[in-house]
């Protein structure tokens, strides 16, 4: 008669409740997860609309007129006009033809553009010299004319109209 026990006691409820806590604090701390989890893998959108950047040719025509109206001329920074003249020509390049520009020698550039396509013999001839004459007055101190200074701007501004799509 040693197999058979007496019975278990009630469980009193409130032995209980801190399993109960312990269960609603683990569905909540897995909630926060799974939030946590889902938005940072899809992220929301923002709800801002997105402005379609200007195409390449109409990025420079703004950069010469805004070059235009500083006068550097006027005041007499021929080499910081020369400077900016030829850098807003080479980022319309890369922009427009996905061309390193900025980052090559002029002599590289117009090497690449030699074998490149990009460009038909005319345009290749005036971007030479431009770029050559930029070139003299940046690095070899050359100290250009007013009007030698506006034939190179209208230079970079024929390049862009002949290249423009």
């Amino acid at each position: 008669m040693n197999d058979i026990k007496d019975v278990k006691p009630p469980l009193n409820l409130p032995d209980l409740w801190w399993l109960l806590w312990l269960l609603l604090i683990l569905i909540v701390v897995a909630a926060v997860i799974y939030f946590i989890l889902r938005y940072k893998k899809y992220p929301q959108v923002p709800l801002t609309p997105q402005v379609a950047e200007l195409p390449a040719w109409e990025k420079a025509y703004q950069q010469l007129e805004a070059l235009r109206r500083e006068n550097l001329l006027d005041k007499g920074l021929f080499k910081e006009f020369f400077t900016r003249v030829a850098d807003i020509a080479r980022y319309y390049m890369e922009n427009r033809f996905n061309i390193r520009a900025p980052h090559m020698s002029t002599e590289e550039f117009l090497y690449y553009l030699g074998v490149s396509g990009h460009l038909n013999e005319s345009q290749k001839n005036a971007l030479k010299e431009f770029l050559n004459s930029c070139d003299m007055v940046k690095f070899a101190k050359y100290a250009p004319t007013v009007n030698e200074a506006l034939k190179n701007f209208d230079l970079a501004k024929r390049l862009v109209d002949d290249t423009r799509v």
